[in-house]
C-alpha cells in the first residue's frame, strides 16, 4: 500500500502499464485527499498541481482504492477531525468522482475496500462477523456520503457506543 501521488503527473501512456500491473499484483493504494491538497504542488507559482494520487484512474483500472487519512492537525495537514465521511466528501470534487455512476463507488472506498487491503476476514454484515458499524441519516445508499448526513449511532463490538437523537416538531 501506498500513497502514489506521483501517478498524477505521468501521461496515459506510461500509466496504463502501471495501473495494469498494480492490479495484477493486488495492489491496494491509500488516498490522502486532504493532505495531499494541502501539500502538493505548495511552490508552484501557475498552474498549480493537484498532487493527488489519480482515484478515478486507479478505481477505472480495478485497482483497490482507499480514500483515507493519516494526518490530522499536524504539519503534513493543519487542519481536520479524522472524519472519514468528511474526507471522501472531499475526495468527490477534487477526483471528479461526482458522476451519477461515480457516487456508488465512493463509500466502498471507506468500508469495503480499506477492509480488503487491511486483510480483515470477519468485515460486513454477516451472520458471525463483528457488529462494528455505523447508521447514517441518509435514504439513498450512493448518497451516504453527499448528504453529509449524522451518524445516528455508532456501534463497536455489538455495543452503542455513540447515539444521537433527531427530532422533529411539524406545526400546524
Amino acid at each position: 500500500m501506498g500513497h502514489l501521488t506521483a501517478l498524477h503527473a505521468l501521461p496515459n501512456e506510461k500509466l496504463q502499464p502501471i495501473l495494469k500491473l498494480m492490479k495484477e499484483a493486488d495492489i491496494s493504494v491509500m488516498a490522502l485527499p486532504a493532505t495531499d491538497l494541502h501539500l502538493g504542488g505548495r511552490k508552484d507559482e501557475y498552474n498549480v498541481r493537484r498532487a493527488l494520487t489519480p482515484i478515478r484512474k486507479l478505481r477505472d483500472a480495478g485497482v483497490n482504492v482507499c480514500i483515507a487519512t493519516n494526518n490530522i492537525r499536524n504539519a503534513f495537514t493543519p487542519y481536520g477531525n479524522g472524519d472519514i465521511l468528511q474526507t471522501a466528501m472531499l475526495a468527490i470534487p477534487v477526483a471528479h468522482l461526482g458522476g451519477a455512476d461515480d457516487l456508488s463507488t465512493v463509500l466502498p472506498m471507506i468500508t469495503d475496500n480499506p477492509a480488503r487491503a487491511m486483510g480483515l476476514t470477519d468485515y460486513g454484515i454477516a451472520v458471525g462477523n463483528k457488529a462494528n458499524l455505523v447508521l447514517l441519516d441518509t435514504k439513498v445508499k450512493d448518497h451516504a456520503i453527499i448528504d453529509i448526513p449524522e451518524r445516528l449511532y455508532v456501534i463497536k463490538n455489538g455495543r452503542i457506543t455513540v447515539e444521537n437523537k433527531k427530532e422533529t416538531t411539524i406545526y400546524r
